[in-house]
């Protein structure tokens, strides 16, 4: 992904957006949001939202008691009634400004099957690439307990991974998180018990409290990225926390995201194969274009799309990346060694066999 973009992930909790005495939207805030969005893209900004509120929405559109706890099933229900209402809401406000929106709703599998991961990555930076501003949001129509990520501000965080947030925007209906005196900490070096300590319980129609908010941090901080923890009920809930404007809590890492992915590229110990590649090669590579079939002299292993690989020459080993196509495709990419992938693999992609933002030198 270009890193001459900033990437921005806004979390939005169900508080904010739904009514927890009508249950109705609160279009003031998506207002405010909206435009704190279309700012952020005349920045530059790459953005992705992070929406809870389907089923607090879809409670309206129920026939169970607001009053009554929700079985699962019955959350479920709400969630098929609330997400097409709360996208058809962003999809009003987005409309006014001229940006394009796009759904994706994921479960706590597309995290853990590397080919699903893979798919969302690349199907985030595609609508990223293209201007588009994802939406985000849980699969709660089939999610269990067992399928769940957890929260969405854990979610927040794994989508951060997904991609390569500089900057993660936790907004809710607090300051930040407060000390014993009530005043909130602006800032946070290390997320130890201390800090921990001073997180308090949920509160509201949303699932998650401050600690959620915290071990979210956490995630993203591993990430490379920088946390917010800031209120959302104002006029520029996005732009005045990043700008300093208003006080709130920032947990810093003191890491980038390209160093982070870099990191775990290089150390991963899940190799599943090997790449041969011509020693004149490699500088070109070095200075940042990717590796492409051209460059190589040997495939071995078996790897699918998306598994990572060792680069080498010879018998030295040079580099290691998240290889683009299966073992099979680059078997026959080498083979063929054409510039039309449709001829050789039945089907149009990007030419690259390994990225030049996959590749971690060693």
């Amino acid at each position: 992904m270009d890193r001459r973009e900033r990437t921005i992930v806004i979390k939005i909790g169900s508080s904010l957006l739904v009514s927890d005495s009508t249950g109705k939207l609160r279009m003031d805030f998506l207002y405010h949001l909206m435009n704190d969005v279309v700012s952020l893209k005349a920045r530059n900004y790459k953005v992705v939202l992070v929406s809870s509120g389907s089923v607090a929405l879809g409670r309206r559109y129920s026939t169970v008691d607001d009053a009554a706890d929700l079985t699962l099933p019955q959350k479920q229900a709400a969630a098929a009634l609330g997400q097409p209402a709360l996208m058809a809401a962003y999809q009003n406000f987005a409309s006014e400004h001229d940006l394009r929106i796009a759904q994706i709703l994921i479960t706590r599998s597309d995290f853990e099957d590397r080919k699903r991961f893979v798919n969302a990555e690349d199907t985030l930076e595609e609508l990223l690439q293209q201007g588009i501003v994802p939406i985000v949001n849980e699969n709660d129509t089939v999610a269990t307990k067992h399928l769940r990520v957890g929260d969405n501000d854990r979610l927040s965080a794994k989508v951060c991974h997904l991609v390569e947030a500089d900057d993660l925007v936790i907004l809710t209906n607090v300051g930040g998180l407060l000390d014993r005196d009530g005043k909130i900490v602006a800032k946070i070096g290390t997320l130890d018990e201390s800090i921990f300590s001073l997180a308090g319980g949920a509160s509201g129609p949303g699932t998650g409290g401050m600690v959620t908010k915290l071990k979210a941090a956490e995630i993203a901080l591993a990430s490379g990225c920088c946390t917010h923890i800031t209120s959302g009920d104002c006029v520029n809930p996005v732009l005045d926390a990043i700008d300093g404007k208003r006080e709130h809590t920032v947990i810093e890492s003191n890491i980038t995201p390209e160093s982070a992915r870099h990191l775990w590229i290089a150390t991963s110990l899940d190799v599943r194969g090997f790449l041969e590649i011509r020693e004149k090669s490699v500088s070109s590579i070095r200075e940042g274009r990717s590796l492409f079939s051209e460059d190589l002299t040997k495939v071995s292993g078996e790897f699918d799309r998306g598994d990572i690989v060792t680069i080498s020459v010879g018998d030295e080993e040079v580099a290691r990346g998240i290889v683009a196509f299966n073992h099979y495709e680059a078997q026959a990419l080498l083979e063929r060694r054409s510039p039309d992938i449709f001829s050789v693999l039945g089907y149009n992609t990007r030419p690259d066999v390994v990225h030049k933002n996959d590749l971690a030198f060693l």
